[in-house]
């Protein structure tokens, strides 16, 4: 209880999902916090439900820590981090090399799997570490914003745990709700906006080094 508790703060809501990026940038699953982090995600969807089955909720009382919220409504386009857009930027780039990992990664990304794009540029590039940092503390903190301060999508009070639905689909599925979708949409844009400049300094590089290497 006390970790829901904390997990369901702003604060803890958002240093969890930033250290998730952090961990990950350097090559470590999330999986490796299911231990901790899965008790806590059931127990705030059932408390939800709970709640809206009573005819209680609200934005105050709802918990945003849920695997719905996270993983299949509003942050994690493409996986960990929001990398679809990067899968996408990466598909049309200059840069060969660059261009066939975004294809490679392209079908997997539409079901949020993403090890392909983290493993295969972002883990230990320190030019594509610090957006996935960033998206860490930006995403959730949109959507604390745009679900418990204003508030203007409703958190989750379905269990819906199909995170490798696409998004988009998953985002009206778990909520019913074309408010949740714009709001999904706006952390999509500003996630992309995170990525393109260090995703055009990497691809930078890379033209750099095809060009020495003939």
């Amino acid at each position: 209880m006390p970790l829901q508790g904390v997990l369901n703060t702003w604060y803890g809501f958002i240093l969890m999902n930033f250290f998730t990026c952090f961990i990950y940038s350097m090559g470590i699953s999330s999986w490796v916090l299911t231990p901790v982090t899965e008790p806590v995600k059931l127990a705030s969807i059932t408390a939800n439900i709970a709640l809206a089955a009573a005819g209680t909720a609200t934005a105050a009382n709802l918990n945003i820590f849920t695997e719905a919220t996270i993983y299949c409504t509003y942050m994690w386009w493409g996986g960990i981090a929001c990398t679809l857009p990067l899968v996408v930027m990466l598909a049309f780039s200059k840069s060969k090399r660059l261009k066939s990992l975004g294809r490679a990664c392209a079908a997997p990304a539409v079901f949020n799997i993403n090890e392909p794009v983290i493993f295969g540029c972002v883990a230990w590039n320190p030019v594509m570490m610090l957006p996935m940092w960033i998206i860490g503390i930006v995403a959730p903190a949109i959507t604390w914003i745009g679900t418990k301060v204003i508030p203007f999508a409703p958190l989750n009070t379905i269990q819906f745990d199909l995170w490798y639905c696409p998004f988009g689909i998953s985002t009206w599925l778990a909520t019913q709700s074309f408010a949740a979708v714009i709001l999904a949409l706006i952390v999509l844009a500003a996630c992309t906006v995170i990525w393109y400049p260090f995703f055009k300094a990497y691809e930078k590089q890379c033209l750099e080094e095809e060009a020495n290497n003939g």
